[in-house]
């Protein structure tokens, strides 16, 4: 299992609330499957520029490449996404959205977690 930098999702404090007005839980998603289909493709750099400065500073492309190959590399082909879920984050009192997808390899199913911040910068990104 392979945790990739994750500034949102393990901060103290974190209060999961209905997703905030200024969020379209149909944006959030497709933007979800967005990313998740630049890292199968090995389009790492965009992803990368989906980043906030913050987290670009602290996970670098090749970082993002590495985390792929070790957590899903021996996967298989993609096949399907799974379950979507959308939730909101207050965090300081700053409102967030995270992602949950589920995707099916040949060989393996993997979870991608996305963090939003408001002006929909990805502030997190997890895979397991």
């Amino acid at each position: 299992m392979v945790i990739m930098l994750v500034v949102l999702m393990t901060g103290c404090g974190n209060t999961t609330v209905p997703l905030a007005e200024v969020f379209q839980q149909e944006e959030l998603e497709t933007r979800t499957i967005q990313i998740v289909d630049w890292l199968n493709a090995g389009e790492y750099e965009a992803v990368y520029e989906t980043f906030r400065e913050d987290l670009q500073q602290v996970l670098p492309v090749e970082e993002i490449e590495s985390a792929c190959a070790e957590t899903y590399g021996n996967g298989g082909a993609f096949v399907q996404y799974g379950n979507t879920v959308v939730n909101g984050q207050k965090i300081e009192e700053e409102d967030y959205a995270v992602v949950m997808v589920k995707a099916q390899y040949e060989k393996q199913n993997v979870t991608f977690q996305v963090g939003y911040d408001a002006e929909m910068k990805v502030v997190g990104l997890y895979m397991k």
